[in-house]
């Protein structure tokens, strides 16, 4: 059976996007590349970013065009993305964010439904300006993702990364300063030489913070980075997997007791702070990726634009329309598949008969998940009730096998 097919020639079939789509706006820019991330990202200057932000603005005016009647209201989340997208300065910022209420009519979502967009910037400390934060604030970013990742020196050198913890409270104090309260901090376990109490000390200083949101990251070693480099010369030593399932499990009774519920394997949240753009990939809805590396995905359809900002800012300069580097059908089976290991991250798991009516699958798929529903369920595994599976906690550390099994 085949998984995927070119639908390059298949332009007329492009279907309107699901309710709560989101946007995403990739920001390639940083100061310098961290030991540890394959990301798209590359330092720039001043003049390059602007040019950058130029065409992403007329990325988006120009794909307006085929999405204007596919639109069921605008979008319900954005996310700035990178790299570090406050490297962006904030004006063009500003300009991204009227062009996408001009052309895809935000304003529609909150007269309809009355639910505040979700807006959100990514960060790194040391990068967070007041006056530039105040801006994104005034245009309408009400969340910030801040990349911490550690804040023992030795750990955050490692890593590759220039911050101090002064750097992390003044960000936050831009930010409550300019009107955000919706703050989610990241942090990375598992990381050569961190111990247990290296954690715990991460853990305690991160909720002294008091974040309305957490993102914690098992470090892995992404083929191309100079941490694999490192790894295969032997100049440094993975984590061992015990110490590294210690860490989870302590960030799991750490955060509880700070009253955090865990909405997905590596998110928590006060609850009612849950990232709505994030729960949106959980759930397979659409989003509209821009910008050079981003990924969108409508329905069956998947594509993502050339990861080259040069050649991006050129084509846009030049007049040339950009194409994506890769784009794709995916068949109902394998979409519907997608739907169910990307619902069993979260803790509200997935509901199976859903997911067969959203994509046209017979009766007889259906019957083999619940069977396999069902003896996952007396082993426990996870938790079903005849219709919606979710992972039992005991999972949560082997999920991508528990995950492999509805793949068959």
């Amino acid at each position: 059976m085949t998984n995927t097919r070119d639908c390059r020639q298949e332009t007329s079939s492009m279907p309107s996007l699901k309710a709560d789509w989101g946007v995403y706006i990739h920001v390639p820019f940083c100061r310098s590349k961290c030991a540890y991330c394959d990301f798209y990202s590359h330092p720039a200057g001043s003049e390059f970013r602007m040019a950058y932000a130029n065409a992403v603005i007329g990325q988006m005016e120009r794909e307006a065009d085929q999405w204007r009647h596919r639109l069921p209201s605008g979008p319900a989340t954005v996310f700035f993305g990178g790299g570090t997208p406050t490297l962006l300065p904030a004006d063009a910022g500003v300009r991204i964010l009227e062009t996408l209420r001009r052309c895809y009519g935000w304003d529609d979502l909150g007269k309809r439904s009355g639910i505040p967009m979700e807006i959100t910037i990514e960060a790194n400390p040391g990068t967070v300006d007041e006056r530039e934060l105040a801006i994104w604030a005034e245009a309408g970013c009400n969340r910030l993702s801040l990349g911490v990742q550690a804040f023992q020196p030795r750990l955050l050198t490692f890593l590759g990364r220039c911050q101090r913890l002064n750097d992390v409270t003044e960000a936050l104090a831009a930010a409550r300063k300019a009107g955000i309260d919706n703050i989610s901090l990241d942090l990375i376990y598992g990381i050569p030489g961190q111990t247990l109490e290296d954690w715990r000390l991460s853990l305690k200083l991160a909720l002294s913070l008091s974040p309305a949101h957490l993102s914690l990251y098992n470090l892995k070693t992404e083929q191309g980075t100079r941490l694999a480099e490192w790894m295969m010369r032997g100049l440094a030593e993975p984590c061992v997997e015990d110490l590294e399932v210690e860490m989870y499990e302590e960030a799991q009774q750490t955060l509880q007791s700070a009253g955090f519920l865990q909405y997905e394997l590596s998110n928590f949240a006060q609850p009612g702070w849950e990232c709505r753009h994030n729960l949106n990939y959980w759930r397979r809805g659409d989003y509209l990726g821009f910008g050079s590396g981003a990924v969108s995905t409508a329905g069956l359809r998947r594509w993502s634009w050339p990861a080259d900002s040069s050649a991006f800012v050129l084509s846009f300069e030049k007049g040339e329309e950009i194409q994506p580097v890769e784009e794709e059908c995916l068949s109902p089976e394998l979409a519907a598949r997608e739907a169910i290991i990307l619902g069993l991250r979260t803790r509200a798991g997935v509901n199976l008969s859903s997911v067969v009516d959203e994509y046209g699958l017979g009766s007889a798929t259906l019957e083999k998940w619940h069977r396999l529903s069902a003896e996952l369920f007396r082993q426990g595994w996870i938790h079903y009730d005849g219709t919606n599976i979710s992972l039992a906690s005991r999972s949560y550390l082997i999920a991508n096998e528990i995950m492999a099994r509805y793949l068959d």
